[in-house]
């Protein structure tokens, strides 16, 4: 491939990982934040959830003009919103402030994102797809790998309004890089696709309902597993950043399988992609149960996460190319309504009966969910 050919793909790449790292920067800026502003993490963890809101409402909204606005245009327009919302994170001198630039920070990813995962299918060839797809997606590898040590090692230098500031002038720097994005034609009629013209496509409700299985089984574990540990072994926060970092390494690998997705086909791989990462589910809370098992186990774990998620995406992108900007606002949405719904429900159960109930119960989700792959997969190969 050319550099002209790489130059699109790279950028989109970028764009996932800046949106990851601003997205997951707050974490270790929290402590810092809510002493600057006078406050406690309580409120600062409303900031966090205020961003997951702003996604999930813009994914949602968005998800019916995607299918006919200009990609392009909205990813730029788009980033240039997020600067200006993080550019008021520096600033903000009230939880309350910093909580609603965190809402329309989160309005802004939700464009960014679905538009993103769009525009890389609209762009590459089918034969190519999932590879394209599993580069991209290698944005959040970078971030969960760079971000979060980026925001500690920032906000030891310049404070966390000075890390808000560098990532949010990032950010505004994607508008005009934006420019070097291809232009490409809607595949659609002009008009606005309605959310009942996508459920109605054969295999959406397969998709949709694996991406809210894997999705929640994500959260409901990664959430809950760095605390797990450190009560387990009275360890410091170390252990939980080397968990991440284990599985930001083992995501970032798995492009290597995406070539192979391509080649079998993303249907006809996604029950496997669910299984694999509904047994990691069974096999997580006992590796916890040791330090090295724990630092190690959780490269396999993103191993199976990166295949999983690109046959997941690529598998959405085939629904239909008329329909794909509008397919990808609503794969957004579920996903961050999974990330609301994992933390409602799991929350009291991992306080009630522990890791290994949380756990399990992902991989269960994740077993009814490969049942419902195998079923499309008949259907359309019988």
């Amino acid at each position: 491939m050319s550099l002209a050919g790489r130059t699109p793909l790279l950028l989109l790449t970028l764009s996932i990982a800046a949106v990851g790292i601003q997205a997951l920067m707050l974490s270790p800026l929290l402590t810092d934040i809510a002493a600057g502003l006078g406050t406690g993490p309580k409120e600062i963890g409303f900031a966090a959830s205020a961003y997951g809101v702003g996604v999930a409402t813009a994914a949602l909204l968005a998800a019916p003009q995607l299918g006919h606005w200009p990609k392009r245009g909205a990813i730029r327009m788009a980033f240039a919103v997020l600067a200006i919302a993080l550019f008021l994170c520096a600033f903000a001198w009230d939880w309350r402030v910093l909580a609603a630039s965190q809402l329309v920070a989160g309005l802004a990813s939700g464009v960014i994102i679905p538009a993103t995962y769009a525009l890389t299918g609209d762009i590459a060839p089918p034969d190519r797809r999932s590879q394209d797809l599993g580069k991209v997606l290698f944005g959040w590898s970078i971030a969960m790998v760079a971000g979060v040590p980026l925001a500690a090692v920032l906000s030891s230098l310049v404070g966390w309004r000075g890390t808000f500031a560098i990532v949010g002038s990032v950010a505004a720097l994607m508008p005009l890089a934006g420019a070097l994005l291809p232009r490409v034609e809607s595949h659609g009629s002009g008009e606005r696709v309605r959310y009942g013209d996508v459920l109605r496509l054969p295999g959406a409700w397969t998709g949709y309902l694996s991406t809210f299985a894997y999705m929640i089984g994500f959260y409901q574990t990664y959430t809950f597993i760095g605390d797990h540990v450190r009560q387990l072994h009275g360890t410091g926060a170390w252990l939980g950043g080397t968990i991440s970092l284990s599985y930001g390494i083992g995501f970032g690998v798995g492009v290597a399988f995406d070539k192979w997705i391509d080649r079998k086909g993303p249907l006809k791989v996604l029950p496997l992609g669910l299984v694999l990462v509904g047994l990691n589910y069974l096999v997580l809370p006992f590796a916890a149960e040791q330090i090295i098992a724990i630092m190690l186990w959780p490269f396999l774990w993103g191993l199976a996460n990166h295949f999983c998620m690109t046959t997941l995406v690529s598998y959405m992108n085939t629904l239909s190319p008329q329909m794909r900007g509008t397919i990808m606002g609503l794969f957004s949405f579920t996903t961050y309504v999974s990330l609301g719904t994992a933390g409602a429900i799991y929350g009291p159960v991992y306080q009630a009966h522990g890791f290994f109930v949380v756990s399990f119960a992902a991989a269960a989700t994740l077993g009814l969910a490969a049942v419902l792959a195998v079923r499309r997969q008949r259907a359309v190969f019988a």
